[in-house]
């Protein structure tokens, strides 16, 4: 998230949105490890645990390279690319009901020129989990 938030920033300097509307949003992101998440299931007891899956992907999910840790300049524009359009898909919602939709597709161009600049120096991955669970 990170790259966002440089990408706000560029807003900001430019004028085109204000401190206190940066300030004011927040969007929660809780990351919680294994333990964590069968302690939930078990003290909510509706539910039992089948199956927990760990993957490990690249922030751009057609970026099927497990091998290299970081991208050549072009592989890194046409990932930059996709994962802004992922992102696009996860937060514009939300970005349009606090700051209005005139800033979204510089946003998010700024966000894929601060993501393609990080991916030529280092290929980021991330953790997923998923789960199966049957009601009690």
């Amino acid at each position: 998230m990170a790259a966002i938030t440089v990408a706000y920033g560029h807003l900001y300097s430019s004028g085109l949105v204000r401190e206190s509307d940066i300030n004011s949003f927040n969007v929660p992101l809780y990351f919680p490890c294994e333990a964590e998440v069968r302690n939930i299931v078990e003290y909510e007891r509706s539910f039992s645990l089948e199956n927990m899956n760990f993957f490990i992907l690249n922030w751009d999910p057609r970026d099927t390279d497990y091998i290299n840790t970081n991208d050549s300049d072009e592989l890194s524009q046409i990932h930059a690319k996709n994962i802004s359009k992922m992102m696009i898909v996860i937060l514009e919602p939300l970005l349009i009901s606090h700051f209005g939709n005139s800033i979204i597709d510089l946003l998010f161009m700024k966000f894929e020129e601060h993501v393609a600049k990080y991916l030529s120096k280092k290929k980021p991955r991330s953790l997923f989990i998923t789960i199966s669970l049957t009601k009690k």
